[in-house]
């Protein structure tokens, strides 16, 4: 767009450094993006300097201009910014699809680009865009787009999985909406403008801002005001929406039942967020009503995809803390919308300004540690920065010993930086019998540790926290303030109880042929049949997380109510099953690991923890989430 045209948009509010000549390609919220788009021009870059509560964007356009950027926008800047990105979508006659709801918004966003990205040149939400601010930046890219007069002259009969000859391919938007609070979705509706409306699972998240779950959906269908079609299927099933969707373009019956089973021959992770949260009611049963809990989301929530695994711990209001790895995965809730405390239990030294910039709470487990962490606060002029403090009671991974705890109060009290929110450690082996006596020695140490700590600080407001999963259940007299669930998120007991499965691997049969007695199958020919057999290709690969070391017979799959073993080797993309006697045929399920494959017995065949099974599953895997 030429620098003229955002004047007319914007007025006084742009300021451009030099002639107002040239065109603005990219919008920048972020002062530290640029860096990470060195294709871009920064001559043709309009930086909004939106003002938070935390931060002032205008502090930032000295940098940017000596970096190149010449024009900026810092007087009501997110407002601007949504201007702008509602006149660009004014000048687009295409068809634009809107999709809001609670949950499902990006599955249902990245099916339907699949469906359609061979008849139409399709514009979408980055990841998932969908704030006040994602929202804008996703509509700008309608900018560029090549914009046919109506998309809807063009015909749709008898297409075919191929582009259509023409050179030219209608433009199609599609962009997601999310809201937290009443009054939000009026500002997105005149930047989105949707043709068609999509409405996904209104769920309980952000509950706390509605009066009830009808004015929410009220809220949300504020989209939807000025469009033509709204789609919401009942059943809240991806597939069936899309489908609707397709409809709605003028696609005929045989083509969507073709494209469908096309895009649904694939390997996906079903994550029941209904069973996550009554596993999660289940641990808190066993807790005082005072006690708080910490709810692990590390390494992509266990593989269960860690952004909406949150949002359903947060709007479950069971949760008081979540915990992740490293600064980057608490940068990822942060930008989600997740407001619940989060502790970073592997502070990286070089990403301390990003912990402090995104509200995170860092573990401290040795004198530099807590060095760092002081230095780096009072470099920014912060004061009581929550950390916690981690106590090695036998793990002998991180943290601080008995010895170290005078240094610790001596430290603390001489500034005011920081404060203690807690002080925890890791039990080695709460989850065996074996080691019981062990585990009790643990506690019984962190616990001295912690008292002289809390009595050292003169604070009895320090939370005291050791057990995880298998400690609450088996050592629950020692839950202290808070407990730590992790992998007990997923349905795994430490005492017997009936918990909920969540996560189930599934992929579709691609083909089956029956081979002949004495070929052999896959490479390395390790598996030589003795007799004809039926055998099925499956979609899913040891790149996907399907363990190489399933091959030649040593692992199975369920399909049709009958175990399948897995027939020669396991390939990067692909796996050969024997399933003779099943009537199997292409496009049936076949389960990995879920109801019918419990994942404690594959992780058994192969000699390991639950824990490897679930995060070994590739984020090429598609997640697909739902609630009962």
């Amino acid at each position: 767009m030429k620098i003229s045209e955002v004047r007319q948009v914007l007025g006084n509010r742009l300021e451009v450094v030099g002639e107002e000549r040239g065109e603005i390609r990219h919008l920048l919220t972020d002062s530290r993006e640029l860096a990470a788009h060195s294709d871009w021009k920064p001559e043709e870059v309009l930086f909004f300097a939106i003002k938070t509560a935390k931060n002032d964007g205008a502090k930032y356009i000295p940098e940017l201009k000596e970096k190149g950027v010449r024009a900026f926008v810092r007087e009501e800047a997110l407002s601007a910014l949504q201007e702008l990105a509602a006149y660009v979508r004014s000048q687009f006659n295409g068809t634009v699809i809107g999709i809001t709801g609670s949950n499902g918004k990006t599955v249902v966003k990245e099916w339907l680009y699949q469906l359609l990205k061979d008849d139409y040149t399709v514009i979408r939400s980055p990841k998932s865009y969908n704030s006040q601010i994602g929202v804008p930046l996703s509509v700008w890219q309608l900018a560029d787009a090549d914009r046919p007069t109506d998309c809807k002259t063009v015909s749709l009969k008898d297409r075919s999985a191929e582009r259509p000859a023409s050179p030219e391919r209608p433009v199609l938007a599609i962009f997601e909406a999310g809201i937290s609070q009443p009054g939000e979705m009026e500002r997105l509706e005149r930047i989105i403008r949707p043709t068609i409306g999509v409405i996904t699972y209104i769920g309980h998240e952000h509950d706390e801002n509605f009066e009830s779950l009808e004015q929410k959906r009220a809220e949300k269908m504020k989209l939807f005001v000025h469009s033509e079609t709204v789609i919401e299927d009942p059943t809240h099933q991806n597939v069936r929406t899309c489908a609707a969707v397709m409809r709605a373009l003028g696609y005929d019956e045989e083509t969507i039942s073709s494209r469908i089973l096309h895009q649904t021959h694939e390997t996906v992770l079903k994550v029941n967020l209904s069973a996550l949260v009554e596993n999660v009611r289940y641990f808190r049963s066993l807790l005082r009503p005072d006690t708080k809990l910490t709810c692990m989301v590390k390494a992509f929530a266990y593989g269960a995809g860690s952004v909406e695994v949150s949002k359903a711990l947060q709007a479950s209001g069971l949760v008081d803390y979540l915990a992740v790895a490293v600064a980057d995965e608490g940068v990822e809730l942060r930008r989600a919308g997740i407001t619940l405390p989060i502790i970073i239990m592997d502070p990286e030294v070089a990403a301390m300004d990003l912990i402090l910039e995104n509200n995170l709470e860092p573990n401290v487990y040795s004198h530099q540690s807590l060095k760092t962490v002081i230095a780096a606060a009072t470099s920014k002029g912060l004061e009581h920065v929550p950390i916690h403090v981690k106590i090695d009671s036998g793990m002998h991974r991180l943290g601080f010993y008995k010895e170290d705890i005078p240094w610790l109060v001596d430290r603390l009290t001489h500034q005011k930086a920081v404060h203690v929110a807690s002080v925890f450690s890791h039990l080695a082996g709460s989850d065996e019998e074996q080691f019981d006596e062990f585990t009790l020695s643990q506690i019984k140490y962190f616990d001295t540790c912690a008292e002289e700590l809390k009595k050292g600080l003169a604070d009895e407001g320090i939370l005291k926290h050791i057990c995880n999963s298998a400690g609450i259940e088996r050592f629950t007299k020692y839950q202290f303030d808070m407990c730590r669930l992790g992998i007990g998120l997923y349905g795994f007991s430490f005492n017997g109880a009936r918990l909920r499965n969540v996560c189930s691997l599934e992929t579709t049969i691609l083909s089956v042929k029956t081979v002949k007695a004495g070929e052999t199958i896959g490479y390395g020919r390790h598996t030589q049949l003795t007799q004809d057999r039926v055998i099925a290709v499956i979609p899913i690969g040891y790149a996907d997380g399907f363990d190489r070391r399933f091959s030649n017979y040593g692992g199975e799959v369920w399909v049709r109510g009958k175990r399948c073993p897995v027939v020669g080797n396991v390939c990067m993309d692909q796996a050969m099953i024997d399933v003779t006697g099943t009537d199997a045929r292409p496009g049936d399920i076949a389960e990995v690991f879920g109801e019918h494959m419990p994942l404690q017995k594959l992780a058994d065949k192969l000699g390991t923890i639950t824990y490897e099974i679930l995060t070994s599953v590739s984020r090429r895997v598609q997640r697909i989430y739902f609630y009962e």
